[in-house]
């Protein structure tokens, strides 16, 4: 169950969902003609010895002419447990002739919940229509635009988008040493979530401390005031971007380096 990539928590409604359609879309005598169970491992693990079963998820038929209940040849392929409660069905009619019937999910919300969303709407749509016109709503807060323009830009520099798509880890445990944990993994092909983060920090930095500079610093009238702030924002700056560059160099063995003008030379 600690292992999220599996989806057994998914795949345990799915099967549920399905137990309960063929309960719902069939009477008589074809309700006693299948039984839906599941067994838990650390309650039942003499059982999973018996069935042979040694990955999750596993699903598979017990049919009266079974000899061995260890015997693949009732097992869902697990190619098809992408579909979900739908594949398991066809599964189901396919091995038994039986028919489970359409697939009919639970409503996203009640009619009880329903009904006091819509409730809470019409009370409050006078109040947000006033706050529209004022221009008192969040939407006319720079402070909200500000935020999401720097949560976006951060996102995108940290490449968190890889990280989603990939489901790459934060980190990883080092394998000299289980104690030791990895958060920059040396090779171009592979980028922890730790990593990712650690440059959209360095990225964002770089990038606040320049919209500082050309929007804020400007406007303070004091000449020492503006020279200081500007040393110490083209340090950080440098700093950050030195750190940028090596950890680029050292994952992937490309160096970055600098030309000067020809007419420097």
């Amino acid at each position: 169950h600690s292992k999220t990539e599996l989806r057994l928590q998914e795949l345990r409604r799915e099967f549920g969902l399905v137990s309960a359609n063929f309960l719902a879309n069939n009477n008589g005598s074809d309700l006693n003609k299948l039984f839906f169970c599941e067994i838990e491992f650390s309650r039942s693990q003499s059982s999973f010895q018996r069935f042979g079963v040694n990955a999750l998820p596993h699903i598979r038929l017990v049919s009266g002419s079974t000899s061995k209940l260890s015997d693949e040849s009732g097992q869902m392929d697990q190619s098809d447990f992408a579909r979900l409660a739908e594949s398991m069905a066809e599964f189901v009619e396919q091995r038994t002739k039986l028919t489970v019937g359409p697939i009919q999910r639970p409503p996203f919300l009640s009619k009880a919940q329903i009904s006091v969303i819509v409730a809470m709407i019409v009370i409050a749509t006078p109040f947000v229509i006033k706050r529209i016109l004022k221009g008192e709503t969040l939407l006319h807060d720079r402070r909200l635009w500000l935020s999401g323009a720097i949560f976006i830009y951060f996102f995108s520099v940290a490449g968190t988008m890889h990280n989603i798509i990939r489901k790459m880890p934060m980190f990883l445990q080092d394998r000299n040493d289980p104690n030791k944990l990895v958060f920059f993994y040396q090779g171009s092909g592979m980028q922890l979530g730790a990593e990712g983060f650690a440059v959209g920090f360095l990225y964002t930095v770089v990038g606040l401390l320049l919209a500082f500079v050309t929007n804020v610093l400007v406007r303070v009238r004091n000449l020492n005031v503006q020279r200081l702030v500007m040393l110490v924002a083209l340090f950080v700056s440098f700093w950050a971007v030195k750190k940028v560059v090596y950890l680029d160099n050292w994952k992937t063995g490309y160096g970055i380096h600098p030309y000067w003008p020809s007419s420097w030379r």
